[in-house]
């Protein structure tokens, strides 16, 4: 066992001399020759692999207790008194858990007042899309649900705002078709069959073309992540979230401390990283319960550490 992990601690300390060694050289070459890295093995890696696996999460969170459960003919206060649950409740034929309308109100609050185009994946009795065509206040906001059930197209009212197209949520042709006519969108709602092989074709085929910049990939019912009747594929949408955020830290594992580490910002240690495209699209997510909210952007730049 000694023998292995000092194998390894060699092998690694083998990849740190040659990262170093390698920027040394292109720093020579000039800002304009992209640095060329280790691949994520570096040297850390090979001692973090050595360390005892003894650090986590205190065993006292993971110490089961009892929830209750909230079973009461009258919904809890904070509920009652919000105004797009009470617009959800007069709104016949939907239902949603009760704990979404404060999520919807943390994350499509702060824009309801601008002119939005919005793609709803899930059309079912037409609710929702009326739900949010009265929450999104500016005229100009239009809605566009998708869902692969003919009869859906009885809700598309074009003088309202809102538009349906009937298609599968997985078919990557006919996004594309709605994306061209439509988008691309400020805020895409995944409320569609809730497959979790669905939920990542979806995202797969609208986030980088159908999503605009600085707009919100918003999946809700991920409980369904859990549930058998709708697991089918080995990873989950929520493992590939978890993903995205070693994604969002690719930089990191790409580069020892001292390639970020600049006395004003002027310097420029290091003229590009290679890193997944994904590490450069995303700003936020955000994990709620059964939610999960992507924020896109276009991040042109490694960041930098500035020293004092």
């Amino acid at each position: 066992m000694i023998g292995g992990l000092m194998k390894q601690l060699v092998r690694g300390l083998g990849r740190f001399v040659w990262y170093h060694t390698t920027r040394i050289f292109h720093r020579g070459r000039g800002a304009e020759s992209p640095v060329s890295v280790a691949p994520p093995e570096l040297a850390t890696r090979a001692r973090v692999d050595a360390l005892e696996n003894q650090v986590g999460l205190d065993p006292k969170y993971e110490r089961l207790t009892q929830w209750r459960s909230y079973r009461k003919n009258v919904s809890p206060q904070e509920i009652l008194s919000d105004s797009l649950y009470q617009s959800w409740i007069a709104t016949p034929g939907g239902h949603k858990w009760s704990h979404y309308f404060a999520i919807y109100q943390a994350v499509f609050g702060p824009r309801r007042a601008e002119p939005l185009r919005i793609l709803e994946i899930g059309v079912l009795g037409g609710s929702s899309l009326r739900l949010w065509k009265r929450y999104f206040t500016h005229p100009g906001t239009l809605i566009v649900g998708i869902d692969i059930l003919p009869e859906c197209i009885q809700f598309d009212a074009p003088a309202e705002g809102i538009r349906v197209r009937i298609g599968s949520q997985t078919d990557a042709r006919f996004l594309n078709r709605v994306v061209e006519e439509f988008g691309p969108f400020d805020l895409i709602i995944d409320d569609g069959s809730h497959h979790s092989s669905h939920m990542i074709a979806s995202f797969n085929h609208l986030f980088a073309d159908g999503l605009k910049e600085l707009g919100i990939y918003f999946v809700e019912d991920l409980h369904a992540n859990y549930w058998l009747p709708w697991r089918d594929s080995r990873r989950s949408f929520i493992d590939m979230c978890k993903e995205m955020v070693e994604h969002m830290h690719a930089h990191y594992q790409s580069a020892a401390p001292q390639a970020f580490l600049i006395n004003k910002p002027s310097d420029q240690p290091m003229a590009a990283l290679e890193v997944p495209l994904i590490t450069t699209m995303i700003n936020e997510i955000r994990f709620f319960d059964s939610i999960v909210a992507i924020y896109k952007t276009h991040r042109e730049y490694i960041p930098y550490y500035l020293r004092a």
